[in-house]
């Protein structure tokens, strides 16, 4: 799309926006509608332009969705321990996504849309398209509820002064109804929505992206959150939805992406991960399904500008990477990195300072550490030093130039998802798509759902999980497994190598906090190598990378020129992993979770797996239960 024509589209967009009336508070709110011209229905352009409202109503910005902080602050990806929601003090009414006018005002936008298509003039194929995409984003906009809260009013209908007091007042319906009428929205989405749209709306939704969105949600709906006895009729819902989601999608073209890169002295491994979120969609990204778009000085976002090294943007880095994280990447040979022990201890080789060597290929694009090349500005040559020294009772940070808050909290940088070349000055002005779901994810749950439905021994689970593998640039071995093999001898389950793959390819993508909740994680052990987090400081005990004892001579201590000349495959020698001085159990996860009905019913001091319905939604809508387990809980989330 050149650049007239999008401001041709923002002109129209806004012109139209003018007629749209959006609500005050709620879903309850009553408007008049009549603002709308009836007119724009008989036409697909200027329906679009309603529609378009939509998308920027429903999907988030760069990052993704979040509650309390950041998505990654919110998992063991990072080191942060600030969140409530970790640490079990979670104040009633904190997560007030049901409360916000956003959720419900897409969703009567959505259904004014539905009542006014009845009398469209559009032809058979226009309809479709319009209703295919009013179809997928009901269906998307509960289950950012459900997700939340459990069941909730579904609504299908808009509220008008003529509505009947059973959609005025509206109770919450039961989870289980809301996925029934989810499925139904969204196979409704997939029979209209086409394959594919011109190249230039390429991030409007395609009925595999439907399908795709269909699975992660029935994966979810199966899991112990939800499904606490293990119903298997769930998890072979989940399995026929995602073997449909994959099937659809190679149909239509989607496919992992390749991601082979030129060898190089600053890039030796061969490939390059962050190919999948640099290369937009329109310039054969096969693997995109669902995205926010982002264009030149139009619609950007700052991620590089909080991500870098300060020493780059002037301010502190967020995101940085905890050991945990680093450790949960496999070796290239595709063995694991971490001990079965609660320790979180590296054993790809006897000396933990050599992490870095002999690692997944994706480890390199989603962790920048001490001495690596991490090209900025595109600078090739630029390498990456995060650490302190002490000099005459000083603490030194390294170039002598920046300050504590400039430096990474435990050695590591974010590096995935960013752009090598954009400049300094424009590092608040990136355009990388937000990807919210790519095919990757497709291949991820079906191969958890198979492991449930098939077995330990799921040829199809195997087989997407080698894909992922392969396509990351992990060794096939001599058994052609991809290392996959050797975990399952080693001793894990064949739900603990999915998890750990979900970890490691889903990273800082807002996928990790949502999958440690529904699977349980937080407070359940997953198996003989994956223990639960409660009880273990989410900065694993804080273990950091920090400079060994050296001469005050030393190259390490002289400009920032002669550390560039250290080998990359010697930088271990300076530095050595720093052990905590408190013990591992001080700073504790507390996540609070109650996994089933019968003790739910005996709690009324908070349960994350689902949250309260906020006072402010119970005082205005006196049909809506509060959710069992919160202070006069009525409602039952697992039914």
């Amino acid at each position: 799309m050149n650049k007239a024509m999008k401001n041709k589209i923002t002109y129209l967009f806004a012109l139209i926006s003018i007629f749209l009336v959006s609500s005050c508070n709620d879903f309850l709110d009553i408007k008049d509608q009549s603002a709308i011209n009836p007119g724009i229905w008989d036409n697909e352009a200027s329906a679009k332009l309603y529609v378009n409202n939509i998308y920027s109503m429903c999907l988030s910005g760069f990052g993704g969705e979040s509650l309390t902080t950041s998505m990654a602050n919110l998992s063991d990806e990072t080191t942060s321990m600030g969140s409530q929601i970790l640490l079990g003090t979670l104040a009633a009414g904190t997560i007030g996504t049901y409360a916000n006018t956003g959720p419900y005002e897409a969703i009567r936008y959505i259904n004014i849309a539905f009542d006014a298509m009845k009398s469209s003039k559009m032809t058979t194929d226009e309809k479709n398209r319009t209703l295919g995409q009013l179809y997928f984003f009901r269906a998307w906009m509960h289950w950012k509820l459900i997700n939340l809260y459990g069941g909730v009013p579904y609504m299908r209908d808009y509220v008008t002064f003529e509505s009947p007091d059973s959609i005025k007042n509206a109770p919450r319906n039961k989870t289980s109804e809301c996925i029934s009428y989810l499925k139904q929205d969204l196979d409704s989405a997939i029979s209209k929505l086409p394959a594919a749209w011109a190249k230039d709306e390429y991030s409007r939704i395609t009925r595999a992206a439907a399908a795709g969105f269909k699975g992660r949600v029935l994966l979810f709906y199966a899991s112990p959150q939800f499904n606490p006895d293990h119903n298997i009729d769930r998890w072979k819902d989940a399995y026929d939805a995602n073997v449909f989601a994959n099937t659809l999608s190679l149909n239509d073209g989607y496919a992992l992406m390749p991601i082979t890169a030129p060898v190089t002295k600053q890039w030796p491994y061969g490939y390059d991960f962050n190919q999948v979120f640099l290369k937009k969609k329109t310039d054969a990204n096969t693997e995109v399904m669902i995205v926010t778009p982002y264009y030149t000085d139009i619609k950007v976002h700052s991620y590089e500008n909080s991500v870098c090294p300060g020493e780059v943007t002037g301010g502190g880095s967020s995101l940085c990477p905890s050991w945990d994280l680093v450790i949960a990447f496999p070796m290239k040979d595709g063995s694991m990195a971490f001990s079965s022990k609660n320790t979180r201890k590296f054993i790809g080789d006897i000396d933990a300072g050599k992490y870095y060597l002999n690692r997944d290929p994706r480890f390199y694009a989603t962790v920048a550490f001490n001495g690596c090349y991490y090209q900025l500005e595109g600078n090739a040559n630029r390498r990456l030093w995060t650490f302190y020294f002490t000099r005459n009772n000083k603490k030194i940070y390294y170039g002598e130039n920046t300050t504590s808050d400039k430096i990474s909290s435990t050695g590591f940088l974010c590096r995935k998802m960013v752009n090598p070349t954009l400049s300094r000055d424009n590092m608040a002005k990136s355009i990388t798509d937000w990807v919210e779901m790519r095919y990757a994810e497709v291949l991820l749950n079906l191969a958890e759902c198979a492991f449930e439905v098939e077995g330990n021994d799921s040829p199809l689970a195997f087989d997407c999980l080698t894909q992922i593998r392969k396509r990351a640039g992990i060794d096939a071995g001599v058994d052609g497994s991809y290392g996959l093999k050797g975990n399952i001898t080693a001793g894990l389950s064949p739900i603990e190598v999915v998890m750990n793959e979900r970890r490691v390819e889903l990273a800082f993508e807002g996928k990790r906090f949502y999958d440690l909740r529904r699977r349980n994680m937080f407070t359940s052990d997953l198996g003989s190598y994956i223990y639960k987090l409660n009880g273990w400081k989410k900065s694993s005990s804080y273990y950091t990378f920090g400079l060994k004892y050296l001469k005050t001579d030393s190259i390490m201590f002289m400009t920032p020129t002669s550390r560039d000349t250290i080998q990359l495959e010697t930088v271990y020698k300076y530095f050595s992993l720093v052990t905590p001085i408190v013990p591992p159990s001080a700073s504790q996860i507390k996540y609070l979770c109650v996994p089933d009905s019968a003790t739910l019913r005996n709690t009324n001091t908070g349960n994350y797996n689902f949250f309260d319905i906020p006072v402010s939604i119970l005082t205005r809508s006196m049909a809506i239960d509060q959710t069992i387990g919160w202070q006069n809980g009525k409602f039952n989330p697992f039914q």
